[in-house]
């Protein structure tokens, strides 16, 4: 097959990227639109290693130099244009405290390890909605640039070797494309993050398109005409099938199905363009949209989510509105800033030195523009939505109402999560972390423990009490609850945390009190087709709750007193920072205390009542002092660091009222 321009390929990119556009809006008719970026990916493969052979056939070899600076010209102009001009917006659009996690996912987008940011983002607990970045989009040119930089090296190499053995070309890419489909199964069974976004596990896809060029250069298929448009047609409905969501597949199958239907599709296009689909891709609007598809692609995702931010409208005229801007945006971009830069004859000189020089104009942009431009601290145009309290509780929200502290430090209160400890049964001592001769009391649960952590250690060393810490965040202390909210790895830890930890741990450690912190997972509406049981236990979320809650608490009262913090306060519904930080009344960021008892809070206290050897101790009113209301600021003290989460700071300014809570209990008058 010889190598030449293909508009159809093109009319394919707009294909492509509007797939992915409308996913991103939330449209349910195309609830597996994210196929586009495997289409991409193939084509990618495709076209990339066409141009590689094509100019390794002409001349004998490849000038590495110039495929960079051609790499560069053609992707960074547009990408760093992006990157500045959407830091520019969010600092109209959001407050300073949920632009600053930007800045990481902003610097990696620009030096093209966005994909393994955004993994490890999914792995932290504490990290910020990976979905709530404007960055988020560039982990899939990650990928590519990634693959790009070792690719034409080896395709180099293997024509070269393969001059002679015709077959070493293919079955050294066949081999590479195998080793990654196979990392992408297994991944998919330990973690569907790194499934989804580890080089590794993708490079399938671009070597799927690298491997479809050099079969069809190299064993000169040919097909029939019709053969050829029943294999591009069925290739395209393959497609559009998987993409509209109507199969029920897990993402790693739906992306392997999507990359054999969009090598079916290229090679039946390659094979006979001529054919109807062919002549339709080849028309001048969809060609135009497949050429500015990469500047689509770019301005799409930041676009869709200042509209939301700024608009409560529906997915539909989302989607209308952003395919209209982004459009818009990358024709401009297309026209005045990515063809000039790719067309000028003054670049063409310098080879190694552009695609060098542009790097490095790309590093400094991150290390400078990107900091000083997502870090400045300024109100948004937009005010953080809160659910602000009204009526009588609005008033008394005000009267108790404290002023932001001046020059806050934004980014250490929203570091500021504590810290955790846990240990095998076989080294309890691991668990220790403070030594006293008072009492020896051990806090098991999850990051609502975590947050108190630097609290009940300030409390143990004041008081003379021996604490030891079995804490893992997103692990509810109950032995029997699963949380598949948390990572596949959290998970783990977690069951290995727990499971049989109190039969054995708590012989050995031998503690006078076990205070049992954890959020409050028996809200249907929000964790019923989340919690689940280890064992298998059917019922509805409150039943599995209560059970697992009765078989711990049985468990731990064989070997001490048990005393459980019910529910604390949170503000559940906004983003506390995000509302102070936006400037105006800090008392709309108040939270309401609702009086309200969860169904977990009941049990705890019904069984309190008739057991000696347990608990129930209600800390909100150490942490809500102006009750009926709980602020955001006391004494000074920014209070919480996100919807669910105190900060660990306030927290152990408000010890002395904590351990009077506790001490009420009785429990800790116990040797």
């Amino acid at each position: 097959m010889s190598w030449s321009y293909r508009p159809a390929l093109d009319g394919l990119r707009s294909i492509a990227v509007y797939l992915v556009l409308l996913f991103h809006t939330g449209m349910s008719a195309v609830g597996g639109g994210f196929i586009g970026v495997d289409l991409f990916f193939v084509l990618s493969g495709f076209l990339v290693s066409n141009v590689i052979l094509s100019e390794i056939d002409r001349t004998g070899t490849l000038r590495i130099g110039h495929f960079y600076a051609r790499r560069v010209r053609r992707l960074l102009p547009a990408a760093l244009l992006v990157v500045v001009a959407t830091s520019l917006v969010f600092v109209l659009v959001a407050p300073v405290t949920r632009r600053m996690p930007l800045v990481g996912d902003a610097q990696s987008a620009l030096l093209y390890v966005a994909n393994w940011r955004f993994l490890h983002q999914a792995e932290d607990y504490f990290a910020t909605n990976v979905e709530e970045s404007p960055f988020l989009h560039f982990w899939s040119l990650a990928i590519e640039e990634q693959f790009y930089v070792v690719f034409p090296v080896l395709l180099l190499v293997l024509a070269r070797v393969g001059r002679r053995r015709g077959w070493v070309m293919p079955a050294v890419l066949g081999g590479l494309l195998v080793a990654s489909l196979g990392a992408q199964l297994y991944w998919a069974q330990v973690d569907a993050n790194h499934a989804y976004y580890g080089t590794d596990a993708r490079l399938y896809q671009l070597l799927a398109g690298a491997v479809l060029t050099v079969v069809l250069r190299t064993w000169r298929v040919h097909l029939r005409r019709r053969a050829a448009e029943t294999l591009a047609l069925g290739g395209l409905a393959g497609l559009l099938v998987l993409g509209s969501g109507l199969l029920d597949l897990a993402p790693s199958w739906r992306g392997i199905g999507a990359t054999a239907v969009s090598v079916a599709l290229l090679a039946g296009l390659s094979l006979r363009e001529d054919g109807a689909l062919g002549r339709v891709l080849s028309q001048g609007v969809p060609v135009y949209l497949g050429r500015i598809s990469y500047g689509t692609y770019l301005w799409h995702w930041p676009v869709i989510l200042v509209l939301q931010e700024a608009l409560a409208t529906s997915p539909r005229v989302i989607a209308v509105l952003a395919m209209a801007i982004a459009t818009g945006l990358a024709a401009v971009s297309y026209e005045l800033l990515e063809m000039p830069v790719r067309r000028t004859a003054l670049l063409d000189r310098f080879r190694w030195n552009t695609a060098v020089a542009g790097v490095a104009v790309s590093a400094l942009v991150a290390v400078t523009v990107v900091p000083w431009t997502l870090e400045k601290d300024r109100a948004p145009v937009l005010t953080a939505a809160a659910a602000s309290p009204v009526g009588a509780v609005a008033a008394a929200a005000q009267q108790a109402s404290e002023p932001v502290p001046a020059n806050v430090n934004w980014k250490a209160v929203g570091d500021d999560v504590g810290s955790f400890t846990s240990c095998a049964p076989t080294s309890v001592e691991e668990c220790r972390v403070v030594e006293g001769d008072g009492p020896h009391v051990l806090v098991v649960g999850d990051s609502h423990a975590q947050m108190l952590t630097p609290m009940f250690e300030k409390i143990a060393e004041e008081h003379d009490l021996t604490l030891s810490l079995n804490i893992r965040p997103g692990c509810p202390w109950q032995e029997d609850l699963t949380n598949p909210k948390a990572s596949d790895d959290s998970q783990e830890l977690c069951e290995r945390e727990r499971v049989g930890w109190f039969d054995e741990a708590l012989p050995a450690m031998k503690p006078d009190v076990v205070v049992l912190v954890a959020r409050a997972r028996d809200d249907e509406r929000t964790w019923g087709d989340l919690v689940g049981s280890r064992s298998g236990r059917d019922g509805s979320l409150e039943q599995i709750t209560l059970a697992a809650s009765r078989d711990t608490l049985q468990k731990v009262q064989q070997h001490a007193r048990a005393v459980v913090v019910e529910s604390m306060v949170m503000p559940e519904t906004f983003q506390p920072l995000d509302c102070l930080a936006s400037g105006g009344d800090p008392s709309r960021c108040a939270v309401a205390i609702t009086g309200e008892t969860t169904p977990s809070d009941a049990f705890f206290i019904t069984e309190a009542a008739t057991s000696p050897k347990l608990d129930v101790v209600d800390l909100n009113p150490a942490f809500c002092p102006h009750a009926p209301v709980c602020q955001p600021v006391v004494d000074g003290d920014v209070v919480w660091r996100d919807d669910h989460h105190l900060t660990a700071a306030y927290a152990t300014s408000r010890r002395d009222e904590v351990w009077r809570l506790l001490r009420g209990t009785g429990a800790f008058d116990r040797g």
